[in-house]
């Protein structure tokens, strides 16, 4: 499996079975240039994505677009309901986490949560993923404080920090460092993180940095 990160809280999986697009953007909004939009699976995390996103989607992807349980050639899916601020969703509205299951390796994506943390239903829905994908510099209640919080609540084998301040990104987000200063582990930083199921770590946790 390779995973690669296009900034913002874009994430592409590669396996054997297809690819998976999570999250893709506006570049005019985001300020960064994102992947051209035509893999099997692309996972949509937030309730309005707007129209120049969907427009960028590929007759030929399967699109997901909330919660539920999906299959596309071999690659599981499933949609947890989830909020992108405090109050369940009634004022920014409500977004999806993902869980992806591939050559046998599990992987939850955060999407564009806002709560300040996940209720015991969620925690529990997430189950022990392999590979954590968590946005750390986030302008809500769902903070570097939060983000590090969670890590050590789920245990990830791997944990991805997404979503986080770039040079030439317009979107407002904290420093990398204030996460990794948070969560007291030493970064590998790659261009694209490639793992086999026997390669994940055992009784630890690895921070993987991505370039993107």
């Amino acid at each position: 499996m390779n995973i690669s990160w296009y900034g913002h809280r874009c994430i592409r999986i590669e396996c054997k079975e297809g690819t998976v697009l999570i999250d893709p953007f506006d570049p005019k909004k985001v300020g960064l240039r994102g992947p051209n939009v035509g893999d099997d699976l692309v996972l949509i995390s937030e309730a309005d994505p707007g129209s120049a996103v969907l427009e960028r989607i590929g007759d030929a992807s399967f699109v997901v677009r909330g919660p539920g349980e999906y299959e596309r050639k071999g690659i599981a899916v499933r949609g947890l309901q989830a909020w992108q601020d405090t109050q369940k969703g009634h004022e920014l509205g409500l977004c999806t986490i993902y869980s992806i299951v591939a050559e046998d390796i599990s992987v939850c994506h955060l999407g564009a949560i806002g709560q300040d943390k996940l209720t015991s239903e969620q925690l529990e829905a997430i189950g022990d993923p392999d590979i954590l994908i968590v946005p750390v510099g986030v302008q809500s209640a769902f903070d570097v404080k939060a983000a590090a919080a969670l890590v050590t609540d789920v245990e990830p084998k791997i944990v991805i920090p997404i979503q986080f301040s770039l040079p030439n990104a317009s979107y407002e987000a904290a420093a990398l460092e204030k996460f990794v200063k948070e969560i007291g582990l030493q970064p590998e930083r790659v261009d694209t993180f490639r793992v086999a199921k026997k390669q994940l770590p055992v009784d630890r946790t690895q921070l993987v940095v991505l370039e993107a």
